[in-house]
């Protein structure tokens, strides 16, 4: 078990590393930014599932591998036997290029954490968690020219203008599976939805006569979520030892209560440093966020004990989008829809002594259509992943590794095209509080 969480530690401090050696060569604030998309709205979606469908590009809604925590489906709680813990982190990479030229931005973040525990041995289930649902982080800069006349002759004044992101919303979620029987589950979840968005923007000019000129938004609200789930499961469907199973899960809109503050510094005569807050004015005060409806099913067909093939689909109702506070923006938006299909290969439940077959692997591709249209183009991103378990040699705990590459978007209409590639960890703890009884 010590060589075990040597791993897991090792694993995570080369990742960090990796992002921060990756931020000293690209430049301070590049390490902030992620995709140029997630300006758009609230931020960029997040779809959050389980580690054991990363690997896949799907979220895991129609299958359940045991000892591995799982958020995509409520109804998939109820089989828990264990408690089970799993958390994890990741590094995204995002190369843009447009017709104007190209730039490389990075983001490195925690992923969402969960806690599942059995009420009732495989028959009624809690989890509690706190994940991502959209994301926001990103940084534009514009240069330009202003030309002023004093009446003494005409000057020219340099500036450069930045606009830095970082926030998103999120949700803390508690809520409860019930296996009802061998071939049906049921699940519902409510969760505290909150957002918390910065926005950043100063302008410098090169005439050091004029002074730095800074403020911030910030976006603050909160709202009710409800997410349900079912699962159904079905035997011997080709063969006697095959099975196959269908999951959905679906979440109704949610209404934020939200308010958009601008706040700003004022250097006084005295030295001290005066905070000025403004609440009135176009796009600032009290208003309301709308998130849409959201519906994620998926097929799972389990051929053996060692192989699995799933194939997945999301919806999302960005069409129903509002916001009080960008009504312009809600015209940018459009409903969205992925789809996907991966592969699942277990060679060590055979029990060999070779050296790859002691792990899972995993592999997928999806195909998404956005939630963005811009100049009459749907911001689309096509994906292919790639993981790997590894696995405890003496518990039920695992680390699952993923690494996924694809495209997002497109140049033509002087858009923005960028090129992908992230690297995930995460870890997963299994028999936490309860242990199977042991033979005397």
């Amino acid at each position: 078990m010590n060589r075990f969480l040597y791993t897991i530690l090792v694993t995570a401090v080369v990742l960090s590393f990796s992002s921060a050696a990756y931020a000293q060569q690209t430049g301070d604030g590049q390490v902030r930014t992620g995709s140029l998309y997630s300006k758009v709205g609230v931020g960029f979606p997040i779809d959050f599932g389980s580690s054991a469908a990363d690997g896949m590009g799907l979220n895991g809604v129609s299958f359940i591998e045991p000892f591995v925590p799982g958020l995509a489906n409520p109804a998939q709680w109820g089989s828990t036997g264990f408690g089970l813990a799993t958390g994890g982190l990741s590094l995204q990479n995002f190369s843009a290029s447009s017709n104007q030229g190209s730039t490389s931005n990075s983001t490195f973040s925690a992923d969402y954490f969960q806690v599942q525990l059995p009420l009732k041995r495989n028959k009624l289930g809690v989890s509690a968690s706190l994940a991502p649902l959209t994301r926001s982080a990103y940084q534009v800069s514009e240069t330009g020219t202003r030309i002023s006349n004093d009446g003494t002759g005409v000057d020219t004044l340099n500036y450069i203008g930045v606009n830095n992101s970082d926030g998103g919303i999120s949700m803390l979620e508690v809520g409860f599976g019930w296996r009802i029987n061998n071939n049906l589950s049921v699940g519902y979840a409510p969760s505290l939805v909150f957002a918390s968005i910065d926005n950043d923007f100063s302008t410098r000019f090169d005439d050091p006569a004029f002074s730095t000129v800074a403020y911030t938004r910030q976006t603050s609200g909160i709202g009710f979520g409800n997410r349900f789930g079912v699962l159904l499961n079905a035997s011997k469907i080709l063969k006697s030892n095959d099975r196959m199973s269908f999951g959905a899960a679906v979440s109704l809109p949610v209404n934020l209560d939200a308010e958009k503050v601008e706040t700003s510094n004022k250097r006084l005569a005295s030295g001290q440093v005066q905070t000025i807050e403004i609440k009135d004015g176009p796009s600032l005060g009290d208003g309301t966020i709308k998130l849409p409806l959201s519906v994620n099913a998926g097929l799972t067909y389990e051929a053996s004990r060692l192989l699995s093939f799933s194939t997945e689909a999301i919806y999302e109702k960005w069409s129903q989008y509002s916001n009080d506070f960008n009504v312009d923006g809600e015209q940018l938006l459009t409903d969205r829809y992925k789809i996907g299909m991966g592969v699942r290969y277990f060679p060590y439940i055979i029990g060999s002594n070779r050296f790859l077959s002691k792990f899972k692997y995993r592999l997928g591709a999806s195909y998404d259509t956005g939630h963005i249209k811009l100049e009459g183009e749907n911001i689309e991103t096509l994906m292919f992943s790639i993981g790997l378990g590894i696995l405890s040699p003496r518990s039920r705990s695992s680390v699952d590794l993923s690494f996924e590459y694809g495209f997002r978007g497109t140049e033509s209409q002087n858009l923005i095209q960028e090129n992908i590639w992230g690297l995930r960890l995460s870890v997963n703890l299994a028999e936490l509080m309860f242990f199977r009884p042991k033979l005397q």
